[in-house]
């Protein structure tokens, strides 16, 4: 059960209305009694309920979701999908947007729970262990979406991106390919980049193909990224036939900057992506890519968290969904 007002005010010894004052109105609470207040609100992981945490019922038919700010990403299409589930149901979907550098930050989550939510979406595998204990302390059901199948929670919905990346690097190699270049989300702080270089790396290797250390850029996804990396590539003047992209993003920036410099796509460099975004079919030429499941995850977390809050029983083991090539005009044999 989640920690009360009178839970906060037993453990430090105060009156309820000291804690009150401590938490809405500070400066009326000597300094050191503030901070035994703080410490014990973090211990418990109390959090302030919303008006509707106080309805007989305790719900609110609304559910939580921290998602780093979309943007030129794949969450778009499962965060709407969630949205659609959800309000099948007449639940609402309530959306903090934290950026990347912010996500140590419990502020947005907090606020979520503060607002009565009955469940909490949490983006991929390595969340923050403070932010499970308050969802956790809460007694609150969540789910992870965009999970990787290595080390994924209870409650998890996502696909293995390790055989994601083995087989975009199965299908160039297949057409010939043995010299490649990559470029990526930043990998030490993102998971699901990680299991994706690692499926492609050790795929290339095995069929005899080579990935130079030196033929690998880190960087933001984007369009603009995807040419500015790609630009940094070809400066390098290292030959590489197979150009591999860490989502459609940054290859429709990659194929832009390839063709600025006089290379023909597929002649000369093939390219690939990652999520089957829905302009990929539609580009010049079409983009060979790796469907990802981002309508199916955000469906399937909405069923699995409406599932939750109405039953006693403990979240299911991850559901990992399953992810194919979907082969197009950007991708041709080695010249």
């Amino acid at each position: 059960m989640a920690a009360s007002l009178q839970d906060v005010a037993r453990m430090v010894g105060v009156s309820i209305s000291t804690v009150s004052r401590a938490l809405h109105r500070p400066e009326m609470v000597d300094a050191a009694t503030r901070e035994r207040i703080n410490v014990a609100v973090a211990a418990l992981g109390y959090v302030p309920q919303g008006v509707g945490r106080a309805l007989v019922s305790r719900r609110t038919r609304s559910i939580g979701a921290v998602v780093p700010s979309i943007g030129v990403s794949a969450f778009g299409q499962t965060i709407e999908a969630l949205r659609q589930g959800l309000g099948m149901a007449n639940y609402t979907l309530l959306l903090a947007q934290p950026s990347i550098k912010e996500q140590a930050d419990l502020s947005p989550l907090r606020t979520l729970i503060e607002r009565g939510v009955d469940g909490i979406v949490l983006l991929g595998n390595d969340c923050p262990p403070p932010w499970i204990d308050l969802i956790t302390k809460n007694d609150l059901p969540f789910a992870t979406i965009w999970a990787d199948s290595g080390n994924a929670l209870a409650g998890a919905i996502g696909f293995d991106n390790y055989v994601a990346g083995r087989k975009a690097a199965e299908h160039l190699l297949d057409l010939g390919h043995r010299e490649f270049a990559f470029i990526s989300g930043h990998l030490a702080f993102n998971q699901r980049a990680r299991q994706r270089y690692q499926g492609l790396l050790e795929t290339i290797a095995a069929g005899g193909g080579r990935l130079s250390r030196d033929l690998i850029a880190e960087t933001d996804y984007g369009f603009a990224e995807g040419y500015q990396a790609t630009k940094e590539l070809l400066g390098k003047r290292l030959k590489f036939s197979a150009l591999i992209c860490g989502n459609d993003y940054l290859a429709l920036g990659a194929t832009a900057c390839l063709r600025e410099h006089g290379l023909s796509i597929p002649n000369e460099v093939s390219v690939i992506g990652f999520n089957d975004s829905q302009f990929s079919a539609f580009v010049d030429p079409p983009l060979t890519t790796i469907h990802f499941p981002s309508v199916e995850i955000g469906m399937l977390a909405a069923k699995t968290l409406l599932a939750a809050i109405d039953s006693t029983e403990p979240m299911p083991p991850p559901q990992m969904l399953p992810t194919f090539l979907v082969k197009r005009s950007s991708t041709g044999p080695a010249a």
